[in-house]
């Protein structure tokens, strides 16, 4: 999730008009369950501009490939796609790829940069440009359709505490996999497998990139469409997430399984399995986090640490598991945060320059929190979240 050096916002006027008027959003405003259909379609071949310099070459060896800076090397031509649609990747790739979306007769957007598998947001719109700084842009494209109504706000679960006799830090209200589409058959985002769980040691922050002027109302239909590219583009079991958070700060629950259980999913390779993970609904390269946003990330982070009975402050060990994105090799041990960003532990700007400034600040507020609810202890032997899956855990 690399945006650093491109804006971050992903529609320009001309698209976001389209995508006010859009199916997607609801033309009356009604509030409703969102549905998402998905589709894909062979890329073309790419023209390559020019070759890697030796330095981009060393910087490629020393990273996977992953995270290249410097020139744009290949681009594809413009592709109209079989019908509108609202997010876009290549899918099952996690290198860095730049996108830009124009619906037909309309202004191109600005270029837009994302990786570890996840899409773009475009918001209503039927041609796109793929272009990349490192590896060949090969595959198919998935695109994925969103359809009907959102989740009113503050539909969440209401706030509430574990059946124990432990004090933790209250439960933020919380927008279930139902109100965002998730349980439908068809349109929704039903899970491969049954998921797997593991033992939360830490709080991995991500950003999702893509867009920040998207409306309350279009919010779950995002989360559907994340989902429905982690799972169809990606071959992930379900969205990567345990959980998001958008600009007005509402909290979704992500992948399924339990909110309150020690649910693997795919928020950092190599380390899947002892962590949790959790995105904020935007790009925050260059566009700091709202209060609302902000204060729903503490408030959910204090909330989860303290189920694993843990505080948010101070250092962990992880041992890695290996895979192509993560800085450590497999087997080996390394001291975290108990917060920390997702480049922490794999090659990626992400959670995005502000965000990632923001980390230290924000694990003291979570400990205030937690320190405020007389929980945030150290860990303790009976921690009930134990291990299923052994090991680091690589992309589910």
């Amino acid at each position: 999730m690399i945006a650093g050096r491109l804006r971050s916002t992903f529609v320009l006027a001309a698209v976001g008009a389209a995508c006010a008027a859009s199916p997607a959003l609801g033309a009356d405003g009604a509030a409703g369950v969102p549905e998402a259909t998905d589709f894909t379609k062979a890329l073309p071949e790419a023209t390559q501009l020019r070759e890697r310099t030796p330095r981009a070459q060393r910087i490629a060896d020393r990273r996977n490939g992953y995270g290249i800076e410097g020139p744009v090397l290949y681009r594809t031509p413009p592709i109209k796609a079989p019908r509108r649609f609202d997010l876009v990747g290549v899918a099952g790739e996690t290198h860095a790829f730049e996108y830009r979306a124009r619906p037909s007769g309309g202004r191109w957007s600005e270029w837009v940069e994302a990786d570890n598998g996840d899409p773009v947001h475009t918001g209503g719109t039927d041609v796109v440009q793929v272009r990349s700084r490192g590896v060949s842009i090969e595959g198919e494209l998935l695109f994925i359709d969103v359809e009907g109504g959102s989740a009113p706000a503050g539909s969440g679960s209401p706030a509430a505490r574990p059946s124990n006799d432990r004090r933790i830090s209250p439960k933020p209200k919380i927008i279930s996999r139902s109100k965002w589409g998730a349980d439908s058959r068809k349109k929704g985002c039903i899970p491969r497998e049954a998921p797997e769980t593991g033992h939360v040691k830490a709080a991995v922050i991500h950003h999702t990139v893509s867009t920040d002027d998207y409306s309350e109302a279009a919010a779950p239909g995002i989360v559907l469409g994340i989902c429905r590219f982690h799972r169809d583009g990606n071959g992930w079991n379900d969205i990567g997430y345990n959980a998001l958070v958008d600009r007005f700060g509402n909290v979704y629950e992500g992948r399924a399984g339990g909110i309150n259980r020690p649910i693997m999913g795919a928020q950092a390779e190599g380390h899947n399995s002892q962590t949790t993970g959790v995105a904020v609904i935007g790009n925050r390269s260059d566009v700091a986090s709202s209060s609302a946003e902000r204060k729903a990330l503490v408030n959910y982070i204090a909330w989860r640490l303290d189920v694993a009975k843990i505080g948010a402050t101070g250092k962990t060990s992880l041992t890695s598991a290996g895979g192509a994105s993560t800085r450590t090799p497999e087997g080996k041990r390394i001291r975290v945060n108990r917060i920390l960003s997702h480049s922490d532990t794999n090659f990626t700007e992400c959670a995005g320059l502000l965000l990632r400034r923001d980390i230290r600040e924000i694990s003291r507020a979570v400990q205030r929190r937690q320190d405020e609810s007389g929980a945030g202890e150290p860990d303790d032997p009976g921690d009930p979240e134990v291990p299923t899956h052994p090991g680091g855990g690589t992309v589910p």
